[in-house]
């Protein structure tokens, strides 16, 4: 046959490659009849994945043209001419008093952590719980502000190595520019060791990642040089429990963020289960602890597509410190004429449906996966840092709804969505009816325009509480008889701002300010602090809503009802986990705080190491522990929602 036909290639070239396939396939050789069914399906599945990959591009062009636009030579020649050309203006007096309490403010801090641990010898044993960390600093034209960032950060003993990223071309900085560094004043740290790149072009906060992926420490921490974090022992205390990767855990990102923000960062979450997405945005560069493998990996994924969006776990402390120092303008380096707010969403959005398209045309059983195939890790129940920055304030109770509240109206409108929906056809099974579909509809970001459309999804959010933790809560309520599980929706910001951002229970100004929960606590619902550096608790004064002052001791928590709370700490070395506590009195002591507050006194019941008498070998009572953590639980489900205004431990106000 081949014979035959041969006269008409190139016009019956698919007959040839049919006859050639079936000939194959009817060999006498049973390894090619088997290769050549394996290159057959193969064939058609490849094919199919070119057509769908194809349409995909044609239907969205916009997203090309706007990757073009936006790395077009002349674009950043421009940026780079007006940063050489930019000069400051002399500073205002109130920048100049605005320099002065920011010295002040650096001084005023200190590490609660020891210097000796973080020597090079003592990093390497594997008993240590430390890291040592990287400072990388993005630098564009506010270099008194760099200087206070480097005054700031070297005072800190876990940052013995700063790389500067230099984004402003022609204006080249050394060493000698930071004389700062060669003896961090009122500490006894030696000098930190500085290297600094200067960029031939401002790449933007590609820096940051160039910067950390060169080095020496395997963990970086990120600052702009327009903000000062003062919460450096709270970010890096919640960086080394949950996210750093020591202990298998896998790495994360922790930042230091406004309120505010937190709340849009809330918003922007982003989940499809079906393809593993799972991340969100958070600003690095107001101060963020991160794996060095991170920034690594992500250079190494740019080769493929720019995917700028990680899971992180943010801090929300009572405010970040922005640095206006210099005169002239020192915002953003595109400049005070372009939408700030615009940028960032464009980005955004960019980013996401750059993850998205990634994960979805690379099939893990057909290549390596770019991310890694896992759930995604438990919230952090580490909130906000105290104002003293010596300790971390944690709850359990959240006003934010999981990201599988979110509803969407249509179902997905991607490629191998439409390829999903024939294949049930194709093997002879019941296809999915219209309402499974609008059911099992899942987040496309090809189906918005906007972010704004995701964050109005977020605000629209109600309806139960579908988490394991809400249906465990369901389940009580209707063993007791008691009402539904509470029903999700958005805080406003009015609302988050003056009432439910946890550091409230944290900043120091007692009653003045309090931490409310979103919803009346359920039963194991709790709240409590983590302390930067252990110490001997013998009285707690909790300044709180009325019911606070239900605390039972442990040994009568068998008698309490369900408005009580028990109280539990741990110890200075982790042994024991949670032990409840008993109290030197009866009951705890109470007095009138303010409207619908008390201030609850509890005296403690020492604790003590137990220790065996090397002569007699008989256990005896040791020293007294200190404790790491305090945490309040609630011992069944309760009416009212928990206030939390202020902390007293033995004198000491957080």
């Amino acid at each position: 046959m081949s014979a035959d036909i041969l006269v008409s290639v190139p016009s019956s070239l698919a007959l040839v490659i049919l006859d050639t396939l079936l000939a194959s396939l009817t060999h006498s050789s049973p390894l090619k009849r088997r290769l050549a069914l394996i290159a057959f399906f193969a064939s058609i599945f490849l094919s199919i994945h070119v057509t769908f990959s194809l349409r995909h591009a044609l239907a969205h062009p916009l997203s090309l043209a706007s990757v073009k636009s936006s790395t077009t030579t002349t674009d950043y020649e421009a940026q780079d001419a007006a940063a050489l050309a930019y000069i400051p203006a002399s500073p205002t007096a109130a920048q100049d008093r605005a320099y002065q309490d920011l010295l002040s403010l650096i001084v005023s801090r200190k590490s609660a952590y020891p210097g000796h641990v973080f020597q090079e010898k003592a990093l390497r044993t594997a008993s240590t719980k430390v890291v040592g960390v990287t400072a990388v600093l993005l630098h564009w034209k506010r270099k008194k502000g760099l200087d206070l960032v480097l005054r700031h950060i070297t005072r800190y003993p876990y940052i013995r190595e700063v790389i500067i990223w230099n984004n402003r071309p022609g204006i080249d900085l050394k060493a000698s520019d930071f004389p700062i560094l060669m003896s961090p004043p009122g500490t006894t740290l030696p000098p930190a060791h500085l290297r600094i790149f200067n960029s031939p072009s401002n790449v933007h906060d590609a820096g940051k990642h160039f910067g950390c992926s060169m080095a020496s420490n395997e963990h970086c921490y990120f600052n702009d040089d327009d903000w000062l974090n003062i919460y450096m022992d709270s970010l890096y205390t919640k960086y080394l429990e949950c996210c750093s990767g020591s202990g298998g855990h896998g790495g994360r990102i922790v930042s230091n963020t406004m309120p505010i923000i937190h709340l849009e960062h809330r918003r922007w979450r982003f989940e499809n289960p079906d393809l593993d997405l799972h991340t969100g945005f958070t600003w690095l560069g107001t101060g963020s602890f991160s794996p060095r493998s991170f920034s690594t990996r992500f250079l190494q994924q740019q080769s493929a597509a720019p995917v700028g969006l990680t899971r992180d776990q943010s801090m929300w402390p009572n405010n970040l410190v922005p640095i206006d120092v210099e005169g002239g303008e020192v915002g953003w380096s595109r400049g005070a004429n372009v939408d700030q707010w615009a940028v960032v969403y464009a980005n955004i959005l960019t980013a996401i449906r750059s993850l998205h398209d990634i994960l979805l045309l690379s099939p893990p059983y057909l290549c390596p996966s770019p991310f890694s195939l896992s759930p995604p890790p438990p919230e952090s129940h580490t909130r906000a840092p105290c104002a003293n920055d010596a300790c971390l304030f944690s709850t359990s109770l959240s006003p934010f709804p999981p990201p599988d509240a979110l509803s969407f109206q249509n179902p997905p409108s991607s490629s191998w969505g439409a390829l999903a929906g024939w294949i049930p056809s194709l093997v002879g099974r019941r296809s999915k009816t219209a309402a499974e579909e609008q059911v099992e509809a899942r987040f496309d970001p090809w189906a918005i325009e906007h972010v704004h459309e995701h964050e109005k999804r977020w605000n629209e959010v109600a309806g139960e509480d579908k988490s394991a933790e809400g249906a465990g809560r369901a389940l009580a309520a209707g063993a007791t008889g008691a009402s539904s599980a509470p029903q999700w929706s958005w805080p406003s910001d009015e609302w988050w701002t003056n009432n439910g951002s946890w550091h409230l229970a944290v900043d120091g100004k007692g009653a003045e300010t309090c931490w409310e929960s979103w919803r009346a606590p359920e039963n194991n619902d709790h709240f409590g602090l983590t302390l930067i550096v252990p110490r001997l608790v013998r009285v707690i004064t909790l300044i709180g809503s009325a019911d606070l002052g239900n605390v039972v001791a442990s040994e009568h928590s068998q008698l309490a009802g369900e408005e009580s709370w028990q109280l539990y700490t741990v110890r200075e070395d982790g042994s024991g986990g949670w032990e409840p506590r008993r109290f030197l009195t009866a009951a705890p002591y109470l007095t009138p705080a303010g409207p619908g507050l008390v201030a609850v006194t509890l005296q403690l019941e020492p604790l003590f190491r137990r220790q065996v008498n090397a002569q007699t070998g008989i256990e005896e009572t040791g020293v007294e522990v200190p404790i790491r953590k305090i945490k309040f639980v609630s011992k069944g489900r309760k009416r009212a929602k928990v206030q939390v205004c202020g902390w007293n431990l033995d004198g000491w106000k957080v």
